[in-house]
């Protein structure tokens, strides 16, 4: 039987912004390892985004309007909009895209001092680490072409060429735009050169298509974020969503004690995984360095 509306009005409502049904099932699990009865002591109320310009606007302007106790932001562009819906209500944001200061979420790192805190990337080391998998798997390429979609991936194009550049890489970027990711690759691709595709929504939602091309083109391919290398890429290397939205609940949990979110450090991502995909490597004639294969958390076979 339902409580009665008085108690149901006490009950702490959690909003969760993500399009993934699985990873919000593991946050709340999380609520669950911390204790709390779930849809008895805390409600946990899922939205995905529509398509368009106004991606996220609407699932964060409605869950504002339901009054929620804190909100839980999977992507940056879900990040943006609950923050422009709203500047009171805690936030915790998994960010892999955007610089925390730099969007004005956050004041420092170790004292957000607004209504935002979470999870974002070092791009730096991200980048550096993602490249030099790549030159290992693929020593023969002296030339990095980076796939990105405009602001969304600027801050990891500026890392990978720092980081490129300390292998003694070049890296050349070219923006996804209005043209297919079969041309894109058909038109890149060249004797030497490896494609990395960086992290966002719309290039994750191309990886199959990208992978397989870059396969057909004979390059050698590596993705920022961990999903690509299970789509055919030869190589991934990105954050842990899963450890993610695990840890966020653990940051919901202290500010649904009463923790205040301004005083909640900004953390990076919990876990990285590298993911190398064998039957690409075959495919390409790749013979993987042993440091590489043991180095990797999982092999696609």
């Amino acid at each position: 039987m339902a409580p009665p509306a008085s108690a149901r009005a006490a009950i702490p409502r959690v909003g969760v912004l993500t399009d993934q049904v699985m990873l919000a099932a593991i946050f709340v699990q999380g609520l669950r390892d911390a204790d709390w009865e779930v849809s008895e002591e805390v409600i946990v109320e899922r939205r995905g985004s529509a398509a368009g310009a106004d991606r996220w606007r609407a699932a964060a302007r409605e869950l504002v309007a339901r009054r929620m106790s804190a909100l839980v932001a999977g992507d940056h562009a879900a990040a943006r909009a609950a923050r422009e819906a709203t500047n009171a209500i805690p936030i915790v944001a998994i960010d892999f895209e955007g610089d925390p200061i730099g969007s004005g979420f956050v004041q420092s790192l170790a004292r957000p001092g607004g209504n935002v805190t979470g999870f974002f990337c070092d791009f730096g080391a991200a980048m550096s680490e993602l490249a030099t998998a790549l030159h290992a798997a693929a020593p023969k390429a002296g030339q990095l072409v980076a796939l990105a979609d405009g602001e969304a991936t600027e801050l990891q194009a500026r890392a990978l060429r720092e980081a490129a550049r300390a292998l003694g890489l070049a890296v050349d970027t070219v923006e996804l735009g209005a043209a297919g990711p079969e041309a894109l690759v058909d038109r890149v691709a060249a004797a030497r050169v490896a494609l990395v595709v960086l992290a966002s929504p719309r290039l994750e939602s191309e990886a199959s298509r990208l992978a397989k091309r870059a396969i057909r083109r004979k390059m050698a391919s590596a993705g920022a974020f961990i999903r690509y290398a299970h789509a055919g890429g030869l190589l991934a290397r990105g954050p842990s969503l899963p450890d993610t939205f695990r840890r966020a609940a653990a940051i919901v949990d202290r500010v649904l004690r009463g923790a205040r979110i301004a005083d909640i450090a900004v953390e990076r991502p919990p876990r990285f995984e590298l993911v190398i995909n064998l039957k690409t490597a075959a495919a390409l004639d790749l013979t993987l360095p042993s440091g590489l294969m043991s180095a990797s958390e999982h092999i696609v076979r």
